[in-house]
């Protein structure tokens, strides 16, 4: 049972947190270092971590005060801020009976929006009572989108706890699942223990904070995932007319030209079947802008490519046509964008080579001719181009994160 399991245990490191207030929410940005958290303390690491970001702040007198119960007003707003969600502006839709003139209301209220925190069935929230152990995980727990399991199967991990039993009914399954993605931290003494309705306190609440944000990064509940996910806004791309390609699409910030598109270019060197040789070079170039639908500009005009003669068959009377297959690489700069190649074939007969990257069968283009004839690549003559891999083009530019 525990092998099913196991897969699906978030690695969890250091993450953001918010310390909770005093009753009054009066507070001052602590110390790097606590006087009362000395390095060897078992919060000590996420503390200062968190301190250096500008997350965690301390009391007046400069502790922390990791042994501090917490209040339900003041868990709230640490999860809120753990998660970036402080400064959201939400429908205040949640008419809490005790909260109204709390200085943690407007807090109660996005937590509660979010889905993080409930109330009680009597309609009250109860602002200034302790968290327990057990509220605080399931109250983190509710900013992740874990994996359902049945009582059994919760049963199963929180097994390892000799106090497995005191877990309330209504709390087993989240705390099996709790224990599954790794959330649960147990102070130095107490490890064989999960102490669920014990008052949780600031150091150990930072641990949990700290393994929900981090398992939030893989794991976010569906409105977690909405507000947390950085929103783009691109910038307008280039618009020019041109040579339409039709079958474009768009991968975020990038258009993708698919494979087997046909890319008209002139190639700017007389070639022949009859002088040609095998890795030959010419240049080739775009005659025109290639657009999208939209007209946003792809390639732009007169970008230079570079190629070579791939294969060449010479001309026999009455037996075979002349026949070359010539290629290009790098199709636009080497700005990211993958190496591309494209071909083009002239002749009767069809081209059978391959690119060797990813196997692609070549997209054939035939040129009908008389048998025995000699092939001309006049110079400035356009040439059909075929697409063997898709090309992404970055035309799209991350203005600002909003």
């Amino acid at each position: 049972m525990k092998k099913l399991f196991m897969n699906v245990i978030a690695t969890i490191a250091l993450a953001l947190f918010a310390a909770p207030a005093m009753a009054n929410y009066v507070l001052e940005q602590g110390p790097s270092s606590y006087p009362d958290l000395p390095s060897t303390h078992w919060a000590y690491e996420a503390v200062t971590f968190l301190t250096d970001k500008q997350v965690v702040v301390g009391y007046p007198d400069g502790l922390y005060r990791p042994d501090q119960k917490v209040t339900r007003g003041e868990f709230s707003t640490m999860v809120i801020k753990a998660l970036g969600l402080y400064e959201k502006n939400v429908p205040l839709v949640f008419d809490y009976k005790d909260t109204k003139g709390h200085w943690a209301d407007r807090n109660i209220q996005v937590a509660s929006y979010y889905g993080l925190v409930k109330g009680y069935s009597d309609g009250t929230f109860h602002p200034n009572s302790y968290v327990t152990r057990m509220e605080a995980l399931n109250i983190i727990l509710n900013a992740l989108s874990p994996q359902n399991i049945d009582s059994e199967q919760a049963k199963h991990f929180v097994s390892i706890y000799s106090d497995y039993s005191e877990i309330p009914d209504w709390a087993l399954i989240a705390a099996g699942q709790c224990q599954m993605l790794g959330l649960v931290y147990n102070t130095p003494g107490h490890e064989t223990t999960l102490e669920p309705n014990r008052h949780a306190v600031r150091g150990e609440l930072a641990r949990f904070l700290f393994n929900m944000v981090e398992a939030a990064k893989v794991i976010p509940s569906e409105k977690i995932k909405e507000e947390v996910a950085p929103k783009k806004k691109f910038a307008e791309p280039k618009k020019a007319n041109g040579f339409i390609l039709d079958n474009v699409y768009y991968d975020e910030e990038y258009a993708v030209i698919p494979e087997g598109t046909i890319l008209p270019l002139t190639v700017q060197k007389c070639i022949n079947t009859k002088t040609a040789k095998e890795g030959e070079t010419f240049i080739a170039r775009t005659p025109y802008n290639f657009v999208t639908r939209e007209k946003y500009v792809v390639i732009p005009i007169g970008v230079q490519i570079d190629g070579k003669v791939h294969k060449v068959e010479r001309p026999h009377r009455f037996f075979q046509n002349g026949y070359m297959a010539l290629t290009t690489s790098n199709i636009l700069d080497d700005k990211g964008n993958p190496d591309m190649k494209i071909v083009a074939t002239l002749g009767e007969r069809e081209a059978d080579m391959r690119i060797i990257r990813n196997d692609p069968y070549l997209t054939r283009t035939r040129y009908n001719v008389v048998k025995g004839q000699n092939m001309y690549i006049h110079k400035g003559q356009r040439v059909d181009f075929v697409l063997l891999e898709p090309l992404r083009v970055k035309i799209f530019n991350v203005e600002e994160e909003i």
